[in-house]
């Protein structure tokens, strides 16, 4: 088939949990099928990296990202919409006009919609069967937020989740079929759309060999988070940490220290940046560096979606894992066997220090951890799986 994919982020290079699963979904497919890219660019973007998805698919257009500034007076408007302020913000003529002109040119089987970022560029009238592939339940990622908010703070994200929650409904109800994340993705968007049928699942992976680390040279009490904090949720998770977690560790480990990886471009990190024993490493080119001699890898998060790519990769690579209940979410792991789940500062911290005193505890959660991605997380079998249910989808379209 052709396939035309439409992507909010330009898949090159994977080093974001976006790109990555972009990245990855196009290669399942192309192993199969043809694929034509158009796609928004972010600020590191760059156009000559478009040769290295050759192998991939054909780029046929790449538009540079419009982000939402509240001041415009597109923005303004918003509040009048029954769109999200930032959809009517950042809406691109443009782009609607280049998805027009390749589903004439190319004539394409199937169009694929990667995330809401796009799905106002799949023409309303589209005749040809259509996929949405959903990285997280937006509004339920924002209906969380909410709950970390009070006083007039609290009102406006509440207003704003909800005003959310019907145009996310309004626009999934546009595909033929919808593809989520996690189960608590599906179970989150049918309740604002409980008339969907064709919503399936398609999880996160790994490159497991990637990211395999024969030689691992752990440094004790060395702790890493894997995620860029420019993503509120990974702010907001540090944030927590070091204010209520890390004094609680630093009692028991007076060695613990952690580092943080990631961008952290534009972001106020007070709080943080002068934190004792919290290093900020920057973008790291090759996370491999830094899981092979991380004695272990926490994700505090307390909000969020869909499912966290940072907690595969360290499975991946044998890192044993300390996640909060909602960190890890969409990951079929059982707690005690896989990784070690803890919701309060205090649990945390012991959690943490366990894994660090107890070396045959983090070798047994991190051998049965590697053992579930072989099983149940790899991209090679979730890519090809992906392909298949764009067959489907196809496939039910052209019966009726």
């Amino acid at each position: 088939m052709k396939v035309l994919f439409l992507s909010s982020w330009f898949p090159y290079p994977p080093d974001n949990g976006s790109r990555i699963r972009i990245y990855n979904l196009m290669k399942g497919l192309a192993a199969r099928h043809q694929v034509h890219l158009i796609a928004l660019m972010q600020d590191d973007s760059k156009r000559e990296d478009a040769e290295r998805l050759r192998d991939i698919c054909e780029v046929w257009s790449l538009h540079e990202s419009r982000w939402f500034r509240p001041g415009t007076l597109k923005s303004f408007v918003g509040y009048l919409s029954s769109r999200p302020r930032s959809v009517v913000d950042t809406f691109d003529p443009a782009v609607a006009r280049s998805v027009k002109e390749a589903i004439r040119s190319i004539s394409p089987d199937v169009v694929i919609a990667s995330t809401l970022g796009v799905v106002e560029y799949v023409p309303s009238d589209l005749r040809i069967p259509s996929l949405l592939e959903q990285h997280n339940c937006e509004y339920a990622v924002l209906r969380r937020a909410s709950g970390l908010r009070s006083g007039l703070s609290k009102l406006r994200y509440d207003l704003g989740w909800r005003k959310f929650a019907r145009w996310e409904a309004r626009m999934c109800r546009k595909f033929d079929a919808v593809a989520m994340v996690s189960e608590g993705d599906v179970e989150s968007l049918l309740e604002v759309a409980p008339d969907l049928r064709n919503v399936c699942i398609v999880p996160n992976g790994v490159d497991a060999e990637h990211y395999r680390c024969g030689d691992r040279e752990p440094e004790p009490g060395t702790l890493i988070y894997n995620g860029a904090l420019t993503y509120g949720a990974n702010l907001d998770a540090v944030r927590y940490f070091a204010s209520e977690v890390y004094p609680i560790l630093r009692a028991k480990r007076p060695d613990a220290k952690l580092r943080v990886t990631g961008r952290t471009d534009g972001v106020d990190l007070r709080g943080i940046e002068d934190c004792p024993g919290i290093e900020l490493t920057g973008y790291v080119s090759d996370i491999r560096d830094v899981l092979r001699t991380s004695a272990a890898c926490i994700v505090p998060l307390r909000h969020g979606g869909g499912s966290r790519l940072k907690i595969l990769e360290a499975m991946a690579s044998g890192v044993p894992v300390i996640s909060t209940s909602m960190g890890a979410e969409g990951i079929d792991c059982r707690a005690g066997e896989h990784l070690l789940v803890a919701d309060e500062p205090e649990e945390f911290a012991e959690a943490i220090a366990r894994v660090l005193a107890d070396s045959d505890l983090a070798e047994r959660l991190a051998a049965d951890a590697r053992k579930l991605i072989e099983e149940r997380y790899t991209w090679k079998a979730i890519g090809a799986a992906f392909s298949d249910i764009v067959e489907q989808t196809v496939a039910n379209r052209r019966s009726l």
